[in-house]
């Protein structure tokens, strides 16, 4: 279930980012957006609804064993070093369900919440639509800002504002700020097509709280490119704003073997590369072969495998490139580092993964991403701390805690 949404994901990463012009600063004299640094997302709580036969979200759709989130897991993520969850929200029931039902919906994510903030965490509570349910797909809840189910989305984002607005308010013992919201986890839109949708979602949530701290992505997956684009006049002078992107490049490495990608039929993708792909290629190669694939999942793989030539070679460096230009966007529009949150960062396991040689890959990675955004004094969180699907951080996918090699590569305690 935690497995990403396919395709789009691995491939925006490579994207470049290019024309970062000079636009109107987002934050005005002396202010300062919401700070948080070291987070991880937790999907597996309030994500992926279980949908019946008929199409409905039943009476309890989050109620099943595999959506536990225990007091241990949370301390287990706090005694870690993380300071903050990114808490994905499945944002169908709550568009599908009315009256009764959906207030104690309501209540169940704010206890959520409040729980999280009593674990010395911080939140930001992410709407997060998945494809569990045609109805309220991501393609089906964009299709357009005057459309019926955008219309539904943005009433639920003024609703969720004003709670979780109150509750900030309720628990603020400081100035810096614990809770903040994110109006939409990667709109598959282009970033012309999302940007009058994203001023919707802004105005939406604006209404329902004047105060609380919001996310806003650019569009495009949330691709690092999509921020050079954006128009930041709508959100000069709010100063409590973060922007996101998520970042999974190189795709043939982190989304080896997830079905749907055209990483799936890769196998033994190392990082950093090796500047000769043959071993990669050769792998590659055996594993199509007992795939079976035919027709265009064949001709995707081998467009895949044809990709890993260029491949080769890839490193830290090719992987910094994207944080100095995000860096400079951010210097562009006058705002603190910490206003950007690289928002998803991971890799899925496969069986190569497992072997020293690829454990010792997907630590490198998670480190270098990882001191990456340190550097630049970004945000981060990654993703995702349980579940099943390949990208699971906690140990044996349930946790609470986490292994060695994932504590060393994020920074964790104990070292």
């Amino acid at each position: 279930m935690t497995s990403r949404r396919s395709v789009l994901g691995g491939l925006a990463g490579l994207a470049t980012l290019a024309s970062f012009g000079t636009l109107q600063a987002a934050s005005g004299p002396g202010s300062d957006p919401p700070l948080f640094r070291r987070g991880i997302g937790v999907s597996h709580a309030w994500g992926w609804a279980d949908v019946e036969a008929d199409g409905s979200y039943g009476q309890a759709p989050f109620s099943a064993p595999r959506f536990r989130f225990d007091l241990a897991q949370r301390q287990a993520i706090r005694a870690a070093g993380f300071d903050f969850v990114r808490l994905a929200v499945d944002v169908g029931p709550f568009l599908a369900f009315s009256g009764t039902a959906r207030d104690q919906l309501d209540e169940r994510l704010i206890g959520t919440v409040r729980d999280l903030l009593d674990a010395d965490l911080g939140v930001i509570v992410d709407l997060h639509p998945s494809v569990m349910n045609p109805a309220y797909r991501p393609a089906a809840l964009t299709a357009g800002v005057d459309t019926p189910n955008f219309r539904a989305v943005l009433a639920l984002q003024q609703r969720l504002a004003a709670r979780l607005g109150q509750l900030a308010q309720d628990i603020a013992t400081t100035g810096t700020p614990r809770l903040a919201f994110e109006l939409m986890n990667e709109p598959e839109l282009p970033q012309a097509a999302w940007q009058p949708m994203l001023e919707a979602t802004y105005r939406a949530a604006r209404s329902g709280s004047a105060t609380l701290p919001l996310v806003l992505g650019g569009g495009s997956m949330n691709a690092a490119a999509a921020l050079a684009a954006l128009d930041m006049r709508p959100f000069a002078g709010d100063a409590r704003l973060l922007y996101t992107y998520h970042d999974y490049s190189p795709w043939q490495f982190t989304h080896q073997g997830v079905r749907g990608n055209p990483a799936y039929a890769l196998d033994a993708i190392a990082y950093p590369a090796p500047v000769s792909a043959e071993a990669m290629i050769a792998a590659s190669r055996r594993r199509i072969s007992s795939l079976n694939l035919d027709g265009p999942a064949l001709e995707q793989a081998r467009q895949a495998e044809r990709t890993l030539a260029r491949y080769a070679g890839f490193d830290r460096s090719a992987l910094e490139k994207t944080f100095r230009q995000v860096s400079a966007w951010c210097s562009a529009q006058h705002l603190p580092a910490h206003a950007i949150l690289l928002g998803e960062f991971g890799i899925n396991r496969t069986p190569y993964l497992s072997t020293p040689e690829g454990s010792t890959a997907r630590e490198t990675w998670l480190r270098d991403m990882r001191e990456l955004a340190e550097a630049h004094g970004f945000a981060w969180a990654c993703w995702t701390y349980a579940g099943t699907g390949g990208f699971a951080l906690a140990e044996n996918e349930t946790g609470p805690g986490f292994d060695a090699a994932t504590r060393r590569a994020l920074g964790l305690l104990p070292r």
